[in-house]
């Protein structure tokens, strides 16, 4: 009897390249890095959910910018991001994504953003993650270049 053949995982790896030159990647030191681990996070649990055992992506975020913005001259306002309609969620990054022979399936550099951001529904407007706007345009993003379902 044979052992059972298990296949390896996806791998989705993600830098952030220079993030101290970001736009805007929320409050500076340790709020910031607990931003970027969770953009990090999402982004590795939607390789987990839509690619294939065996495939590898590479991303490296160049620029970002978080929806909304810290209006600190207002009273109260403090440690809370003010949403308007010119503060949409942006990011500059490449990809390389390959299949479990290392084939390369595709390699692009690529700005997503989501300037209708706040017309999103409110089961995503009341959900407490505080990047839960990035997170939506970046989960769009991901399912429509990765995951078999979402691609036309």
């Amino acid at each position: 009897m044979s052992a059972p053949v298990l296949h390896a995982a996806a791998d989705v790896a993600v830098q952030f390249i220079h993030p101290e030159h970001y736009a805007d990647a929320g409050d500076y030191g340790v709020r910031s890095q607990r931003n970027l681990e969770s953009i990090k996070r999402h982004l590795q649990a939607l390789g987990d959910r839509c690619l294939p055992a065996g495939h590898t992506l590479d991303i490296r975020i160049i620029d970002l910018d978080l929806a909304g913005r810290h209006e600190w001259w207002r009273p109260g306002t403090y440690d809370v991001r003010i949403m308007r309609g010119v503060t949409w969620p942006r990011a500059d990054l490449e990809y390389l994504w390959k299949d479990a022979q290392g084939k390369v399936l595709a390699e692009r550099q690529e700005r997503v953003s989501d300037m209708d951001y706040l017309s999103r529904s409110a089961f995503v407007r009341s959900d407490g993650d505080p990047l839960v706007y990035d997170k939506a345009m970046l989960t769009e993003w991901f399912e429509r270049r990765f995951c078999p379902q979402h691609r036309g």
